[in-house]
């Protein structure tokens, strides 16, 4: 940043016109939830330094002692914020140290050394040097690794400052949103420190150190909101939506009324439930149970977030399909579950693919089916229309590159359908691979659960796949012979059916065996009277409705899960209906929990 003195330098203030005091809304990448309104602190990016200027041998020695003079303070600095957050996590304690051990790294020290050495000056070397260790990042296949290309921008410019002997006085950006080319690790730290509510930045990526420790410190930021910093002027109103990743300056009064009564129902929420949310779902005795969401829009990604999910268990991306009334092209499909993967990073996302039938659907269907659930649906449908699953694996691997998607296939009843698919998903991988574009080649594949057969193979099934999701919906219509639509045998159709919880137990036998996971989708994983013999049956994972994360969390902190355990193979061994719900009311009861029944969603 270009800064003098101990002030910041900020945009030259011109006088102001209608249109410059009018409403202007900015569209970023989320990197931090949560919203707030404030005034905006700028911070100018540096000026640009040139890698050849020479200097003469008389004054090789002079420049040599100001990098020692300046590699110190700095040090001294990077110190300093490492002591700030000596109480936070290891991980933001880790960031920390890896700045101090660029910095002090002896190869790069000499090499600077030996470019001054051969007649540049200090500030060309360090430029020279740091872009040649930053290209090595730079061109990197991993968009991971081109992340570390900016962390060596940070301390080159952190160096750069120290040699100019500038500084930020952050206690001037107090109340304030920061608005910035980039930030540094140590920027964030002691912005935190002096109490800034929001940042944007113009560059940087969620999985930037900088974007780590925002969520770490709960600020909320916007990233990637390239014209910024000719927007934004000093002080003007800023609304930071670090849920959507939406920047509004200058707000007019209706929308800042909206933005206002979203906060009080976020603060109202938090009051509420206390610190539940950032409480672990783990039972009495250290069980640990990740509660994930279930989604269909964007804004379900908000409310998962400030009821502390740990992640998305289920997007049903069929819901795309149902707004358009088409299916969506790759690039709506790409921009649609990017948006969510990088509001929801760094917690994990499933995204199933279209599950959808000519009872949802009739596009590409051959006719109008008697039977819909025992017809051409979910993988059937995809395998016979390989051109509508390219083009989601397409998007979906494109979606990958932060390495938080996970994709599910709807509806397996064989292994050779795993096997198709996966053979279009590594067609596409190499498609992709020979465009150059970034994906996860790596990412998890996983399947439903959702049929008699699937539970029969699952052995098969948990070597040929990462994890399993159980549609309970659907198992049990599948079981029990009951359609789940149909009234008339309403009465049959019930998940608590002891042929229905076997099913259950054999898939996470077989999953478990395999060494992968299990969860189970839709709202019989946040039934009341289910809770118990979900952690008894082993299950790892629940995703549910947001707006039951945490009822769910709630009640598994009351629960051992010793005696779950007991219970469901209590349970497993009960060859009656009636039997079943006498031993789930009796948990029930002995934990005052509500006997309210829950319906499922469809899963």
């Amino acid at each position: 940043m270009v800064l003098k003195g101990a002030s910041i330098n900020y945009k030259p203030s011109t006088k102001l016109t209608e249109e410059d005091l009018s409403q202007v809304v900015l569209k970023g990448v989320s990197s931090s939830a949560g919203i707030v309104i404030g005034r905006a602190f700028i911070l100018m990016p540096d000026s640009i330094i040139s890698p050849n200027t020479a200097v003469t041998p008389d004054e090789i020695p002079n420049e040599l002692l100001r990098l020692e003079k300046a590699a110190f303070n700095l040090e001294q600095q990077l110190k300093d914020s490492l002591s700030k957050v000596k109480n936070e996590s290891s991980n933001i304690i880790a960031i920390m140290e890896t700045n101090l051990l660029i910095l002090s790294d002896p190869i790069l020290k000499d090499n600077i050394r030996g470019f001054i050495e051969s007649g540049y000056s200090v500030e060309s070397a360090v430029v020279s040097e740091f872009e040649k260790q930053r290209n090595f990042f730079r061109l990197s296949k991993d968009s991971l690794l081109r992340e570390r290309a900016i962390e060596l921008d940070h301390i080159k410019q952190k160096l750069l400052a120290a040699l100019r002997n500038e500084h930020i006085n952050f206690e001037e950006a107090k109340g304030a949103v920061i608005v910035a080319q980039s930030l540094t690790t140590t920027d964030v730290v002691n912005f935190k420190d002096a109490g800034i509510i929001a940042i944007i930045t113009e560059i940087g990526g969620i999985t930037s150190h900088s974007s780590i420790l925002a969520r770490s410190f709960d600020i909320p930021a916007v990233i990637g909101v390239r014209e910024a910093l000719d927007v934004i002027i000093p002080d003007m109103e800023l609304i930071v939506d670090g849920f959507a990743g939406i920047i509004i300056g200058n707000p007019r009064k209706e929308i800042l009324n909206l933005y206002l009564k979203k906060i009080d129902e976020i603060e109202t929420h938090k009051k509420r439930l206390g610190s539940l949310a950032r409480l672990p779902a783990e039972t009495l005795d250290h069980k640990k149970i990740q509660l994930m969401a279930n989604v269909n829009f964007l804004e379900d990604v908000r409310i998962s977030q400030i009821n502390g999910a740990d992640g998305i268990g289920l997007v049903r991306s069929e819901s795309l399909i149902m707004e358009l009334s088409s299916i969506p092209t790759e690039e709506i499909q790409y921009t649609w579950y990017k948006e969510i993967a990088e509001r929801a990073y760094p917690k994990p996302v499933v995204i199933r693919a279209f599950d959808i039938g000519s009872d949802k659907y009739s596009e590409g269907m051959p006719f109008q089916e008697d039977n819909p659930a025992l017809g051409l649906r979910g993988i059937r449908f995809l395998l016979s229309r390989k051109d509508i699953l390219e083009t989601q694996f397409l998007a979906l691997l494109r979606a990958s590159a932060n390495k938080n998607l996970k994709i599910m296939l709807p509806m397996i009843s064989s292994l050779h359908e795993v096997e198709f698919a996966c053979e279009i998903l590594e067609k596409c991988k190499k498609s992709l691979h020979a465009k150059g574009i970034d994906f996860d080649p790596e990412i998890p594949v996983g399947v439903m659960i959702e049929t008699p057969a699937a539970v029969m193979i699952a052995d098969g099934l948990a070597e040929a796949v990462d994890f399993f999701s159980i549609g309970t919906n659907d198992l049990t219509q599948y079981a029990l012979a009951a359609d789940r639509n149909n009234e008339l045998v309403s009465d049959i159709f019930d998940t608590f059916h002891p042929a229905v919880l076997r099913l259950i137990h054999i898939t996470v036998q077989a999953a478990h065996k395999y060494g992968i996971k299990v969860g189970i989708c839709g709202e019989f994983a946040g039934h009341t009277a289910a809770t118990d013999l979900l952690l008894g049956l082993d299950i790892d994972e629940l995703s549910v409705a947001p707006s039951i994360i945490l009822e769910l969390k709630d009640r598994i902190r009351k629960l051992n899960f010793s005696e779950c355990r007991f219970l469901a193979q209590d349970i497993l061994n009960c060859p009656r209906y009636e039997q079943v719900r006498i031993k789930l009311d009796n948990a029930i009861n002995k934990h005052n929990f509500s006997s309210e029944t829950l319906k499922d969603n469809n899963n």
